[in-house]
């Protein structure tokens, strides 16, 4: 992005905002790949002890079919994040494949947990983290895409 152009308001917090994701997805990545086990037992232990459900224990997978297929979206995911803080203004509809990968996990993460087992895990994906993700991030990008649309009309 050119130095000299000055980002609006909403660019700014949408340019933070995937600045903060970058992180924490690139932090989810290494973490998927190297204590993925640790990921699910912790979820099996919140669900116990902070919030005492009763719902069953999700087993810790023993093959690691799985694990290729998450790093690579987490790793996609904090590559897109790092793509659109960079140049907001040249990446913004990017957003709109972050937001799509964002709301498919939660859907899907919800339909296991109504269809497979009621795993904390499933809620723990869903209602604490994808979920949120996809709500904060389509706020701050309607937030943009009004903002945008006001401009234009005032300049008509």
């Amino acid at each position: 992005m050119n130095p000299t152009v000055k980002l609006h308001r909403e660019e700014r917090q949408l340019q933070f905002l995937m600045k903060i994701w970058t992180i924490l997805f690139g932090i989810g990545a290494v973490s998927f790949l190297v204590a993925g086990d640790w990921i699910i037992l912790g979820g099996n232990w919140a669900g116990t002890n902070i919030f005492h459900l009763s719902s069953p224990s999700m087993p810790v997978p023993t093959e690691r079919f799985w694990l290729s297929l998450t790093t690579s979206l987490m790793v996609t995911i904090t590559v897109l994040s790092y793509t659109i803080q960079k140049d907001v203004r040249a990446n913004l509809k990017l957003t709109n494949l972050l937001l799509v990968s964002k709301l498919t996990s939660t859907v899907v993460f919800l339909s296991a947990y109504f269809s497979d087992a009621p795993y904390f895990n499933y809620l723990l994906g869903s209602v604490f983290c994808d979920g949120p993700i996809f709500v904060i991030t389509l706020i701050f990008y309607r937030r943009i895409l009004k903002s945008l649309s006001t401009l234009k009309r005032g300049k008509s």
